[in-house]
C-alpha cells in the first residue's frame, strides 16, 4: 500500500513526458503530472517492485480495497477516484486507453468504473461473519474525499462551493465540465454522479502552518493565538505571513516555496504575528478562489467544513476577502462521512443529490464586512506579491 503524499516517484514523471506533453496530459486527464497520484506510483512499482507489479491484480485506491473486502467483489472504483489516478480520460470518463499502452501498462488491470452511488455489491457471508453485519447489506462504492466532502458541504450546482480548512486546505465547486486553466492551476475530478466535475484549488498547509506558528512562533495554545488575532485590525498592521511551508501547490505549483513572516518590527507583537498567520492562510485560499474568477467560475457562496472551520475569526475574514455570504457547516468534522452516507442513500432510492443538499444546515453565516473588505483591498495585492519577488531566492535556497 503506498499512500498519497508518499512522493517517490520522481523519476516515474519524465517517462510519462516522454509519451505525453505536459499540457496534452493536463487537457486530457484535468489534472497536473504530480508523483503523489497513482500512474506514476504504479509505474515505479514496475520498476522497482516488480515481483508485486507482476502479482497484482488490480490497481486500487483504499476504499475499492475495503469494497472488495466487504463484499468479494474486486476491481470496482469510482468517478472521483479514477479521476485522481491521472490515468483517466476525464471528458470521456473512461480510462485513457492510448496512454496507458504508451506506457506499456495493461488496462485490463484498471477497476471497473461505476457511479459513487452505485449498491449492487452485497456484504458477502464470510464478511458477515467475521465483522457482525448483517449478509447481505447493501454496499456503495463510495467516492474520494474530496467529492465526498462536496456532497456533504450541500453542493449541488455550478457557483456553490466549499472549503474544507484541514491539516491542508482547498476550495473545491462543482462544475458542468472539467475547468482547464491554461496555467494549469486548478485540478479537477468527475463527481461520484458520474457526469458532474469538481474544480479544485488546494493549499499544501492550512491547519498544520497555524498548528506550526502556534508552537514554534507563538508558544501558546490555538484558541489564545485566535483571541490575540482578533484584537488586532485587519491587515495586522503591515505584517505577513506565507503559510508555503511545505512547497506549494496552488497556484504556484512549486515545490521550492518556504514559508515567510515579513513586515514586522519592534513595534509590532505577538498578536500581530497571530493576525498574520490567520490571515495569510486565508489569504492562500482566496488565491484558489481567484484562479476560479479568472476561468470565469467565480465562486458565489462558501460552505466551511473541517477542524479549521470551528474558527471564530476564519468564517468572517474569508467572507470579506472573497466577498461572499460563508457559511460554516452544522457538523464540520463531519461532511466527509455524512457525503458518504448520501452517496448510499441516493443509491438506495432515498432521495437524489439535489434533495440531500437541502438537508445541509449552517450553525452560522457570515456576511463580508465592509470596513474588513476596504482593509484588505489594500493589503491582499501585496501579500500575492511577495512570492513572486521571493521566487528566485526559494529557488536558491533549495539548493542548499
Amino acid at each position: 500500500n503506498i499512500i498519497h503524499s508518499d512522493s517517490r516517484a520522481v523519476e516515474e514523471l519524465g517517462e510519462i513526458r516522454a509519451v505525453i506533453p505536459p499540457g496534452d496530459f493536463y487537457r486530457l486527464t484535468g489534472n497536473r503530472l504530480d508523483n503523489h497520484y497513482t500512474l506514476p506510483k504504479i509505474l515505479w512499482l514496475r520498476k522497482n517492485r516488480p515481483e508485486v507489479y507482476e502479482k497484482a491484480r488490480w490497481f486500487l485506491n483504499t476504499k475499492d480495497y475495503l469494497y472488495a473486502r466487504l463484499t468479494g467483489e474486486a476491481g470496482v472504483t469510482d468517478y472521483s477516484d479514477a479521476s485522481l489516478t491521472i490515468a483517466m480520460d476525464i471528458v470521456r470518463g473512461e480510462w485513457a486507453k492510448g496512454l496507458l499502452n504508451d506506457l506499456g501498462l495493461d488496462v485490463e488491470r484498471m477497476p471497473r468504473i461505476l457511479c459513487g452511488h452505485d449498491v449492487s455489491g452485497r456484504v458477502s457471508g464470510g464478511t458477515a461473519r467475521q465483522t457482525g453485519l448483517i449478509e447481505g447489506t447493501p454496499v456503495a462504492v463510495g467516492g474520494g474525499d474530496g467529492a465526498c466532502a462536496a456532497r456533504g458541504s450541500g453542493l449541488h450546482e455550478p457557483g456553490s462551493a466549499y472549503c474544507c480548512m484541514g491539516s491542508s486546505s482547498w476550495v473545491s465547486q462543482l462544475t458542468n465540465a472539467p475547468v482547464l486553466d491554461e496555467k494549469a492551476r486548478v485540478f479537477n475530478y468527475l463527481d461520484m454522479d458520474g457526469h458532474s466535475c469538481h474544480c479544485c484549488g488546494t493549499i499544501q498547509c492550512g491547519g498544520d502552518a497555524l498548528n506550526w506558528a502556534v508552537k514554534n512562533l507563538l508558544d501558546m495554545s490555538i484558541p489564545e493565538a485566535e483571541r490575540l488575532a482578533g484584537s488586532i485590525q485587519p491587515g495586522a498592521e503591515g505584517v505577513f505571513f506565507l503559510p508555503t511551508l511545505m512547497g506549494e501547490r496552488t497556484p504556484y505549483w512549486d515545490p521550492n516555496t518556504r514559508g515567510v513572516l515579513w513586515g514586522f518590527t519592534l513595534y509590532h507583537t505577538r498578536a500581530h504575528i497571530a493576525r498574520a498567520v490567520y490571515e495569510g492562510i486565508a489569504f492562500a485560499l482566496n488565491g484558489c478562489a481567484d484562479v476560479m474568477r479568472e476561468c470565469g467560475l467565480p465562486v458565489k457562496s462558501l460552505m466551511l467544513t473541517g477542524g479549521g472551520a470551528q474558527s471564530l475569526l476564519w468564517p468572517d475574514i474569508l467572507a470579506s476577502l472573497a466577498g461572499v455570504t460563508t457559511r460554516v457547516h452544522s457538523q464540520p468534522g463531519e461532511g466527509t462521512s455524512l457525503g458518504a452516507a448520501i452517496a448510499a442513500g441516493v443509491g438506495m432510492g432515498m432521495f437524489d443529490y439535489h434533495e440531500a443538499a437541502s438537508f445541509i444546515t449552517a450553525r452560522s453565516e457570515h456576511l463580508p464586512r465592509a470596513d474588513w473588505q476596504d482593509a484588505y483591498a489594500k493589503v491582499y495585492p501585496i501579500y500575492a506579491d511577495i512570492y513572486a519577488r521571493m521566487k528566485p531566492l526559494f529557488d536558491r535556497a533549495a539548493e542548499i
